[in-house]
């Protein structure tokens, strides 16, 4: 009987030592979601502790011309929450993704520190892009000064390699000068009119001053 019990011993070790492999047709395993989740909270956790939240509101437009922000922006207040956003946007061509202050109870002067803390996400749930901080020159309307727009733009270009489908941009703008932050999110559907290849998001971000 000892000869059994010794093999019963090293087939139950050798379970014991065995490492969980990951998932190897490009799908998230359940320890895949749970380092996500973990993640997230643990950003979650760190961003903006001394920071409250602003009286002004953050704003992303999604738009097709710098024409179209400036349009956006001598809007009447009433107008904006229904213009400035298109929600389907096409292969191949530029898009412009403004981050833009309005409300802003302080004068608008040299003195202003406001960045941007951005993150697309791709219809998979990846991160297709993120900056920690988007910052520059701080352009103010002198016939809209409570509507600030954060330069540089970013812009955005996807191609067949990107996935089709709904994407999240979101937005966290920290004013440092009064220690506040107001955040923003959109989605948009991406459009393909050739079959896109399933794999990382190629597109194209760049930052452009209107």
């Amino acid at each position: 009987m000892m000869p059994a019990l010794r093999l019963i011993g090293s087939f139950l070790l050798a379970l014991a030592v065995v490492p969980a492999l990951p998932a190897q047709d490009g799908t998230q395993s359940l320890g895949d979601f749970a380092r996500q989740e973990r993640e997230r909270k643990r950003m979650k956790a760190s961003e903006l502790p001394e920071l409250k939240e602003a009286t002004f509101k953050a704003n992303i437009l999604i738009t097709d011309s710098h024409a179209a922000i400036d349009k956006w922006v001598l809007m009447s207040p009433a107008d904006r929450p229904n213009a400035g956003r298109l929600r389907r946007l096409a292969l191949d061509k530029p898009f412009y993704f403004p981050f833009v202050v309005t409300d802003y109870p302080w004068p608008a002067t040299d003195r202003m520190k406001l960045t941007a803390r951005v993150r697309v996400i791709s219809p998979d749930g990846k991160i297709m892009h993120e900056e920690p901080e988007i910052s520059g020159a701080i352009a103010s309307d002198p016939r809209t000064p409570s509507v600030i727009v954060l330069n540089p733009v970013m812009n955005i270009t996807f191609d067949t390699t990107d996935l089709p489908g709904a994407y999240t941009v979101s937005v966290t703008i920290t004013d440092h000068v009064h220690s506040v932050y107001a955040k923003a999110e959109e989605q948009f559907q991406l459009t393909a009119t050739k079959e896109a290849k399933r794999g990382a998001a190629k597109a194209v971000v760049s930052r452009t001053k209107p």
